[in-house]
């Protein structure tokens, strides 16, 4: 008898076989981090890429005063085509006159993300900026 309770209090010191434990605990949430940036990246990457295609149809609106919405529009899109995001849902372009000319440009964006063993995530990313327009 006093053997077995020698045996059970070694097996209570016994720490063979404790990494794969460790292992499945650290590596899920390591690889849950892992994922998180992943995706937070994507997210900052459209963001950033919808600023630039408002801003460089800005530029567009800026120096042609006769510059349509469709116009505009194609500017945009064809910048978020190039680096790789889908097309704008919707694009303003307004002029405003008041002492002198300002030009919006506003679009959104919607994107859809599917996070593994959750669920989707839609993000709707608007980017406006206002310019004055040549004389």
């Amino acid at each position: 008898m006093k053997r077995h309770i020698t045996d059970a209090l070694a097996l209570g010191r016994d720490c063979r076989a404790t990494a794969a434990p460790e292992f499945a605990v650290v590596s899920t949430v390591f690889l849950t981090f892992i994922m998180a940036i992943a995706y937070l990246g994507l997210i900052l990457f459209t963001y950033a890429g919808v600023h630039w295609a408002v801003e460089n149809a800005a530029r567009i609106a800026a120096v042609n005063t006769s510059a349509t919405k469709s116009q505009i529009q194609t500017a945009i899109n064809g910048d978020l085509t190039l680096i790789g995001l889908p097309n704008a849902t919707s694009v303003s372009y307004t002029v405003a006159i008041t002492p002198f000319q300002i030009a919006t440009v506003t679009a959104t964006l919607q994107q859809t993300y599917v996070v593994p063993l959750l669920s989707t995530v839609t993000i709707t990313y608007s980017a406006t900026t206002q310019v004055p327009q040549a004389f």
